[in-house]
């Protein structure tokens, strides 16, 4: 995680309105609560397999297969696209209103507020999409005689717990109604559910990898069937930007009711692990557990759109 151009200047102007002998300082806390239309998020995965005909649990002769030994593994790589989900946002806050204790000329600070939020959003996607092959050496590099029946990748839900600064400023106005301006930056705490399914066709006829090998008749009949799989919880940090715009409606001296919303972008989520079963096996490549099978997720294109209402009480 990294701070870009964009955080750095919201630090700025925060640090600026907090000069003493300024302003004065006017506390408030409120909560709000809403819906968010999440953006489908693309899915790039990773992993350091070697493929089915230098696995040793398929191909007992993989020694023999140029480029088995070799130290470098350049794995497989697949793309998956999802649509977009319904978001559920709620969160509380408390923040300074800015009061300008001198003359006119420094009016316009008067109208910035400083606020630390938390909400938390849980985008329930729930869907399994096919999944878009890159490079790689693995059977489900290339789909030749109908070899892979199936293969998808499965998206459950994206829940975070955020803390973001936000830095207000609200527009004149006569009436009871004060629209406003904001943006901010924070951390997202993220959680996503993932799940992938590759399926062999069972017919050892329909297997094309390992076609040219002298054994190939086993390495057919060993991978035919054969099921990779995974169902885990990934885990990332990330960081987040937001624009907030939105209306207060002053109720009574202490309170407003407004209606708020908001553009939250995040940064690229990663994290990976081990398959559950690699060809109907450990994810390993090797009997004596030498080479382990590891994968990496990452998504992107995690925005969210909300609006929601929100209640501020000010002491």
């Amino acid at each position: 995680m990294h701070l870009n151009r964009t955080s750095l200047l919201v630090f700025a102007a925060v640090g600026l309105t907090l000069l003493p002998g300024v302003v004065r300082a006017q506390f408030y806390l409120g909560g709000d609560a809403g819906v968010a239309s999440a953006s489908g998020p693309r899915l790039m995965g990773r992993d350091n397999d070697r493929g089915g005909v230098c696995d040793e649990f398929i191909n007992p002769l993989f020694a023999n297969v140029p480029g088995c030994t070799d130290p470098r593994r350049p794995g497989d790589s697949w793309k998956t696209e999802f649509d977009g989900a319904t978001d559920i946002l709620a969160g509380v806050f408390a923040g300074y209103s800015l009061q300008d204790r001198f003359s006119n000329s420094n009016g316009l600070l008067g109208r910035f507020r400083l606020e630390v939020e938390y909400f938390h959003r849980d985008s329930a996607f729930d869907a399994s999409a096919d999944v878009r092959f890159g490079t790689g050496a693995s059977e489900f590099a290339a789909d030749q005689a109908g070899e892979v029946v199936l293969a998808q990748d499965r998206l459950g839900s994206i829940a975070g717990h955020n803390v973001f600064g936000n830095l207000y400023f609200d527009f004149p106005s006569r009436g009871r109604l004060t629209p406003y301006l904001g943006v901010g930056v924070g951390v997202a705490f993220t959680e996503a559910g993932y799940g992938a399914l590759g399926l062999l066709n069972n017919d050892p006829a329909r297997i094309a990898s390992g076609a040219d090998l002298p054994n190939a008749e086993q390495v057919r009949r060993n991978l035919a069937g054969t099921v990779v799989s995974e169902r885990a919880k990934l885990k990332d940090r990330l960081l987040g930007y937001q624009v907030l715009f939105g209306v207060d409606w002053t109720l009574t001296e202490s309170t407003s009711f407004g209606v708020k919303a908001r553009w939250v972008g995040f940064d690229t989520f990663q994290d990976g692990g081990a398959w559950d079963r690699l060809r109907s096996h450990a994810s390993e490549l090797r009997l004596d557990g030498s080479e382990p099978v590891a994968y990496e997720i990452k998504l992107d294109d995690l925005e969210l759109f909300g609006v929601g209402l929100a209640l501020k009480y000010q002491p």
